[in-house]
């Protein structure tokens, strides 16, 4: 029978103190001497994949960890955390090397694993890579065996690494690995965990997955997981168990026939149990006279805070946030798995301003930039919440976007708004309009259309003073008051910020009190056409008997703010 490599390429979290079933804790012996084992950071090391992690000097005047010491760590934390606390004259101080918490300090609450915990000889001389998450940038990560020293995160959440080998590993080596985490004014912790080094793959033995290979129970009751048997031969009976690690007794065995392509796929619901399931399992795969196997964890509840969420920049000016916007980033989700985002403004945060969806790539990180549409003004100024999510992952974060002075925020005044027909032909009086607000020397375009806004009847642009304030006078020409009773519709643009209000023409006396006649602007009122006399504006139709009066709504917005 050929052996057969196991296709794992899950994660599995290593408690701190302690060892999960499948991972054996490592002690303080040197690995084998047939294995040499480098630790690189995620991409600040030559030959990373990964970018993101800078691999920063030891300090002044030190060179790399030696992997000829005796596999203690001597940065950071000088190996407080693997000190014997028994009678050893030489063993560490437990008050030593550790600084009170101070209010920029939080005590290390990270978690690490392996990414596979077995794994080809081929693959793992290469690289054995480890994740770490809940770290915070400033941190140093030592991972031994290693020659390469520490590594300081730069940017808060999950960071990962590899120990890179550079001498030839045999089938059937442990690597032991010790994993420390240190932190200014904190003390540091130790993770440790072990990988088998296995047979190489051939391409042409079954193999089988498990997706996804660690969730939190809560997800892992609700969804179960999925398997996937390849390279069986075509119409072949594949067996399909699962059991507990350390335990052969059988929790779900189901058999199915290959497909074409020599592949099987299943699901397993746990149905009832509750936290029982907590903890790892290893499925197994028979087809003909072959076998495969993986495994897949099950943590405690996974609120998805391991999700990392970013918003960059978290704070702008506003004319910079309605150029550029913000950029969004979602990291720690599954290959190809959908990634949502949306936002919403603090104040009303159940009303989702945008939303985006995007599909995360071989990062396991999605990402989409945020540009606000529309004029929007002064309205994007103020805090704005994001949330994200994939998955069973959701993660939460805000952006905040200031106050420049670089949006104006103009406000219209029509005076007054409800007029006699009479006073609407005195010259002296009419309908006033007023921008305030604007900027200084700004151009600001006034339009008046009939009540239906089916046409326009003046238009006329003013410059802002020094204050901000533009205005005009609108009168009607004409002798009969009655031919101009009807609404009017105002828009004022300062800016390309657009305002806008109305005013009434009545067909009462004097003073706009009294009620008569009504209709659109413009309409006949008294008669099938309007009289024409006076100056005229060629082209604007019955409207042209809607003139400018010259300043007198600045010289009133004027006496109004000394008032």
């Amino acid at each position: 029978m050929k052996r057969l490599a196991m296709a794992a390429t899950f994660a599995l979290a290593l408690s701190i103190g302690g060892v999960s079933p499948a991972v054996a804790q490592a002690d303080d012996s040197s690995p084998p001497e047939s294995t040499d084992i480098r630790a690189a950071g995620d991409a600040g090391n030559a030959g990373a994949d990964t970018p993101g992690t800078e691999n920063p000097p030891t300090g002044p005047g030190e060179d790399a960890a030696d992997p000829g010491d005796d596999g203690t760590p001597t940065e950071p934390g000088d190996g407080e955390d693997s000190a014997d606390p028994g009678g050893d004259e030489n063993a560490a101080d437990p008050d030593e090397g550790s600084a009170e918490p101070t209010e920029e300090s939080r005590p290390i609450d990270a978690s690490f694993s392996l990414d596979q915990p077995t794994m080809p000889v081929d693959e793992a001389a290469e690289a054995i890579p480890y994740t770490i998450t809940g770290l915070e940038a400033g941190d140093t990560v030592t991972a031994d065996p290693g020659e390469n020293g520490s590594v300081t995160v730069d940017s808060d959440g999950t960071f990962n690494g590899e120990l890179r080998g550079n001498t030839e590993l045999k089938v059937g080596d442990v690597v032991d690995v010790t994993v420390t985490v240190a932190r200014d004014g904190q003390e540091s912790k130790t993770f440790t965990g072990s990988v088998e080094i296995t047979e190489n793959h051939d391409d042409s033995d079954a193999a089988v997955s498990v997706d996804p290979q660690s969730q939190g129970i809560d997800s892992y009751l609700d969804n179960g997981v999925d398997i996937t048997v390849s390279s069986c031969e075509a119409g072949e009976e594949v067996t399909v168990t699962i059991v507990r690690k350390g335990d052969d007794t059988n929790i779900w065995e189901e058999t199915k026939t290959a497909g074409d392509d020599g592949s099987v796929s299943t699901s397993f619901m746990p149905g009832t149990g509750g936290d029982g399931w907590i903890g790892g399992f290893v499925v197994s795969a028979k087809c003909g006279d072959e076998s495969a196997e993986s495994t897949y964890s099950v943590t405690e509840n996974d609120d998805g805070s391991d999700a990392d969420l970013s918003v960059t920049p978290q704070s702008q000016k506003l004319a910079d946030f309605l150029e550029n916007g913000v950029n969004i980033t979602l990291v720690n989700c599954h290959v190809d798995s959908d990634v949502k985002f949306q936002v919403s403004s603090a104040k009303d945060p159940d009303t989702v301003i945008w939303d985006e969806t995007q599909e995360a790539g071989e990062d396991a990180a999605g990402s989409a930039r945020f540009v606000p549409d529309g004029d929007g003004g002064q309205g994007w100024v103020g805090d704005f919440i994001v949330l994200a999510s994939c998955g069973d992952k959701s993660a939460e974060t805000t952006f905040t976007v200031t106050d420049d002075g670089s949006v104006v925020d103009p406000k219209l005044s029509i005076d007054p708004e409800r007029i006699s027909g009479v006073d609407f032909i005195d010259r002296d009086k009419g309908v006033q309009m007023t921008i305030t607000d604007c900027a200084a020397d700004a151009e600001v375009h006034f339009e008046v259309y009939s009540g239906d806004k089916s046409e326009k009847l003046y238009e006329q642009t003013a410059t802002a003073d020094e204050d901000g304030a533009a205005g005009i006078q609108v009168y009607g020409l004409g002798d009969d008051p009655a031919y101009y009773v009807g609404s009017y519709q105002v828009f004022a643009d300062c800016m390309d910020v657009s305002r806008s209000g109305e005013f009434v023409v009545t067909g009462g006396g004097s003073g706009g009190g009294g009620e008569g006649e009504s209709g659109e602007a413009g309409g006949s009122g008294g008669g099938s056409s309007m009289p024409r006399t006076g100056a005229e504006l060629t082209g604007l139709g019955a409207g042209a008997l809607l003139i400018l009066g010259g300043a007198a709504a600045i010289g009133l917005a004027r006496r109004k703010n000394k008032d």
